[in-house]
């Protein structure tokens, strides 16, 4: 989809103090091998009080106040995690909008995996182009890898951090002007999460930690290794392909790619190779690398990090990589139209 009138007005997060990598080593929870092939140097670690609703609460309030746009003009809120919110059977979508203090708008919670940011932005942005009167849309994404239900060391190949972060999109103005955005979806690879995992009413009982590493080798009982690196690697070219070529850009015209935080390895295999990209020093990987996985977060919060360190200047163009189980993938393509006035103030 092209737009003509979409636009980055702001963008926010909220992350928590880091757990270096030594530490991890030394205290036994991760070893040196994997160290050295995803390359992170520590992970953002949520303290006792935290909750993932709160951190998105308070990286939307922030991505709206830096838009310069007041609650009550907020259209649509959404709200995007992969892990559990901590209560079940509640609308945390609603929570979310209180804590925004925009009552009276959409408010809704989306689950689309680790792509889940970029697809609450492009329902939101759909949301606002199809309400006229419409002025912002604010779009939160967060997680937080609980104890001793998840194991952020050793559950996944990836290094897995808490924290939340948010855009403010707007149909008006802002410092990036969103031109396009694609995404392409393949169910066929939705078994590689679940493995053989009985469905039942509730899992409270299942045995803890998850282990995506053993369900991602189930699922390769049932499908050949190469046809799934195939899949994965077509569904992201076909997104980006598509988002470029509305936008009548080129990848080399992309000064920063705002790649998900899997890792140096998998980052470079899964998502820069196939676009025929090879440096990871073109994503905001000195970032990420110090983050981890923020599971549906990367984006926003890579986004905002480059907003504080001064990095998007008038003129730089942008392209946004989602990937999520399920499996699904979206790209965006921005344009910086203006530096912006957070610039060198932290979240």
């Amino acid at each position: 989809m092209r737009w003509d009138h979409l636009y980055v007005a702001g963008t926010g997060a909220y992350l928590p103090k880091t757990m270096s990598v030594e530490d991890a080593i030394d205290a036994g929870v991760y070893d040196e091998e994997s160290a050295r092939h995803s390359g992170h140097l520590s992970v953002t670690v949520a303290a006792p009080e935290d909750s993932i609703p709160e951190m998105a609460v308070r990286a939307g309030q922030q991505a709206l106040r830096r838009s310069g746009y007041r609650p009550e003009d907020v259209a649509a809120v959404t709200y995007s995690v992969v892990f559990h919110n901590g209560i079940d059977i509640w609308n945390s979508g609603s929570y979310i909008q209180k804590g925004i203090a925009a009552p009276g708008c959409l408010a809704a919670e989306v689950r689309s995996g680790s792509n889940g940011g970029l697809v609450a932005a492009e329902l939101a942005a759909g949301y606002l182009h199809a309400h006229p009167t419409a002025k912002v849309a604010v779009s939160t994404a967060g997680d937080l890898w609980t104890d001793p239900y998840f194991d952020r060391w050793r559950t996944d190949r990836i290094l897995y951090g808490d924290g939340a972060a948010a855009v403010a999109l707007s149909r008006e103005g802002g410092f990036a002007r969103i031109v396009s955005m694609a995404t392409y979806t393949d169910p066929e690879l939705e078994a590689m999460h679940r493995g053989h995992e009985p469905f039942g009413p509730f899992q409270h009982d299942a045995e803890h930690p998850i282990d995506l590493n053993r369900r991602h080798q189930q699922f390769l009982e049932d499908f050949d290794k190469d046809e799934v690196w195939r899949r994965v690697e077509g569904g992201l070219q076909k997104a980006a392909n598509q988002a470029l070529e509305e936008a009548g850009r080129s990848m080399d015209e992309m000064d920063h790619l705002v790649a998900p935080h899997f890792g140096a390895g998998l980052t470079l295999r899964q998502c820069l190779r196939p676009l025929g990209v090879e440096d990871l020093n073109r994503t905001a990987w000195d970032f990420s690398r110090r983050t981890g996985h923020l599971g549906p977060a990367d984006q926003f919060a890579g986004l905002n990090h480059l907003t504080e360190t001064g990095a998007l200047t008038p003129g730089k163009r942008v392209l946004l990589l989602g990937v999520g189980g399920g499996f699904s993938w979206t790209c965006a393509v921005l344009d910086i139209l203006e530096e912006t006035s957070w610039r060198g103030v932290p979240a």
